[in-house]
């Protein structure tokens, strides 16, 4: 891997841990996102499916790139 990891592998189980700010800092802002689409559907009054597809999406299109900002495998 070139560049700095953001990420580390968690010690137990599966899936990777916040490493330094700039980790913390890509989790605060997905939380964000997905606050803002939930209050966004509640302003806009949309189906509650499509909320979920749209949050599942993107939590799978952030997968690769956790990958790719971990330390390890």
């Amino acid at each position: 891997m070139t560049g700095e990891a953001w990420f580390r592998p968690k010690r137990f189980g599966y899936g990777a841990t916040p490493g330094n700010w700039k980790g913390w800092a890509f989790v605060v802002v997905f939380i964000l996102v997905v606050v803002a689409l939930v209050l966004g559907h509640i302003a806009a009054a949309l189906p509650a499916w499509l909320i979920v597809l749209v949050i599942l999406a993107l939590t799978g299109a952030i997968i690769p790139f956790i990958k790719a900002k971990t330390d390890g495998e």
